[in-house]
C-alpha cells in the first residue's frame, strides 16, 4: 500500500461521501486505502458508510478527544508508506493523491507537501502559510494582512505559479501529506490541541528536524472550509484562541504575551467598528470574543 488517506468525521456524512467519491474518481496511479475516523458524532449515520463503501476502513472512536487525536488513531491503523490527512470537506479535482506522492519521493528533504486549495467556485484559497504564528503575524492580522500582501502580493498563501514552491512556513491541515515513518518519528499530532493549530505545531517540530515544506500546485483540491464547523462561532473562536496560546507556549514563541494583547486589540477594534455600523448582533459577538481572550491571556 502506497498511501493511507485519513479523514476525520464529526456529523458530516454527506461531506465524507462526496470526498470519497472524488478520491475514487480521480486516484488512478497509486495504491491507496481510505480510513474514516468518526469522533463520536451524535448523529450515528456514519455507521452506514461501509454499506456504500465496504472497502473503507471505518473507525468508531469511543470519545471525542479532538481532531489531532482522531488523526493519530487513523494513522495507527494505516498500512500505507505515506499518509494523507484530508479534511472531510475537501473534494479532489484531479489525481492529487498520486501527484503529491510522486513529488514527495523526489523533493530533497521533503517533510510535508500539500496542493493548491480552491473554493467551491474555484477561487484561490489559503493553502499554506509563509510564517509560523509570532508577533509579526499578529501585527499583520491587526492591519488586515496588508503587510504580507505588500511583500507577497494577493497570493501570499496560494501558489499561483506552475512551479513547486519551497515555503518557509507550513502546509495547511486540509491536505497534509507526510511519510508514515516521519509522522511516527515525531510522535504524530500533539493531542493537547483539541482543534486548530495542531498541524502548525506538528510542522514546527518537523521543521526543527531540518525537513522542508513544499507547495505542489499541480495537485488541485476544493476546500469547502467550515463544513464541519460554524463560521467563526463562539466555540470555534474559543478553540482557536486556546490553541494559539498553547502553540505560543509549547514553541516558546518570543513575546507571546504581547501577541495575545495584539489579538485583543484587534477584537476591540472590530467591536468599535460594529458599534459604528450599529450591528447589534456583531456587537454582542465581539463582546463575547473579548471575554474569551481576557480569560485566556
Amino acid at each position: 500500500m502506497q498511501v493511507s488517506i485519513i479523514i476525520v468525521n464529526y456529523n458530516t456524512l454527506h461531506l465524507v461521501e462526496e470526498c470519497i467519491k472524488s478520491i475514487k474518481k480521480n486516484t488512478k496511479i497509486v495504491s491507496y486505502e481510505i480510513i474514516v475516523v468518526d469522533n463520536l458524532s451524535p448523529n450515528r449515520d456514519i455507521e452506514t458508510l461501509t454499506v456504500s463503501y465496504p472497502d473503507v476502513k471505518l473507525i468508531l472512536n469511543n470519545r471525542n478527544a479532538g481532531f489531532g487525536s482522531a488523526n493519530n488513531l487513523g494513522a495507527k491503523s494505516a498500512t500505507g508508506q505515506f499518509l494523507l490527512f484530508l479534511n472531510s470537506d475537501t473534494i479532489l479535482l484531479n489525481d492529487a493523491v498520486s501527484i503529491l506522492e510522486e513529488y514527495y519521493k523526489v523533493l530533497p528533504d521533503a517533510g510535508v507537501v500539500g496542493g493548491n486549495l480552491y473554493s467551491e467556485n474555484l477561487a484561490p484559497m489559503i493553502s499554506y502559510d509563509n510564517f509560523y504564528p509570532n508577533i509579526w503575524t499578529e501585527m499583520n492580522g491587526f492591519f488586515f494582512d496588508i503587510l504580507a500582501k505588500i511583500k507577497y502580493n494577493n497570493f501570499f498563501r496560494f501558489n499561483n505559479t506552475l512551479e513547486v514552491k519551497k515555503i518557509e512556513g507550513f502546509i495547511g491541515g486540509a491536505d497534509y501529506f507526510i511519510s508514515k515513518d516521519l509522522f511516527q518519528t515525531v510522535n504524530g499530532f500533539d493531542e493537547d490541541f483539541f482543534m486548530y493549530y495542531e498541524e502548525t505545531e506538528l510542522s514546527k517540530r518537523i521543521k526543527d528536524l531540518g525537513y522542508k515544506f513544499y507547495s505542489i500546485p499541480q495537485a488541485k483540491i476544493i476546500h469547502l472550509e467550515g463544513g464541519s464547523q460554524d463560521r467563526l462561532s463562539n466555540q470555534k473562536f474559543l478553540w482557536m484562541t486556546q490553541s494559539k496560546k498553547k502553540f505560543f507556549i509549547k514553541t516558546k514563541t518570543p513575546f507571546f504575551v504581547l501577541c495575545q494583547y495584539i489579538l485583543y486589540l484587534g477584537i476591540l477594534r472590530s467591536l468599535l467598528l460594529s458599534f459604528c455600523k450599529k450591528d447589534k448582533a456583531l456587537v454582542e459577538k465581539n463582546k463575547l470574543f473579548l471575554q474569551i481572550i481576557k480569560e485566556n491571556l
